[in-house]
């Protein structure tokens, strides 16, 4: 009886929720900080190739599609830049039918910061995998997801930040 209502009990309970609690606080702090990014997605502008890149991923799929109008084009600078993220975000727009240039680009705002958390909680496995320290797995969360120029580049930088999360994937 003593297992169940002592002081054995209730300690073993606590510390094997808290080793729980702690197996997933990268998960965790990734959703807290997807809660916190879609609330400040707003306040981030564009960038000044935001269209350019948007653009990028259209002509990337009219080549696709059969039709290399500007792809192709010798004075089409642009196209050295990878495609695919750009795919995939004019894909994220095409399927919501957005029309407004305000949301298509805080729509593009999120997934791509949705992209770098993922990227974060990558580097977070990488760390526990390493060095099977969790809260060395933390910290090296807390470095990547936290830094304050790529925290900012993780809303409107679709050309590198979407490279580096691959990277930690």
């Amino acid at each position: 009886m003593r297992l169940f209502f002592g002081k054995a009990s209730a300690h073993s309970a606590l510390r094997t929720a808290g080793q729980r609690l702690a197996g997933h606080s990268a998960l965790v702090a990734c959703v807290a900080l997807a809660w916190v990014g879609w609330r400040v997605a707003d306040d981030y502008g564009l960038s000044n190739d935001a269209e350019t890149q948007r653009q990028l991923g259209a002509n990337t799929l009219a080549y696709m599609q059969g039709r290399p109008d500007r792809l192709l084009d010798q004075n089409y600078w642009d196209k050295a830049y990878g495609p695919a993220f750009e795919l995939a975000l004019l894909a994220g727009e095409r399927a919501l039918g957005l029309q407004d240039s305000r949301r298509i680009h805080l729509l593009r705002h999120g997934l791509t910061h949705l992209f770098f958390l993922a990227g974060g909680w990558g580097c977070a496995w990488l760390t526990y995998r390493r060095y099977g320290s969790r809260r060395l797995a933390l910290c090296a969360l807390g470095l990547f997801l936290l830094h304050p120029r790529l925290y900012a580049h993780s809303f409107f930088n679709s050309k590198d930040l979407p490279f580096l999360s691959l990277f930690m994937l």
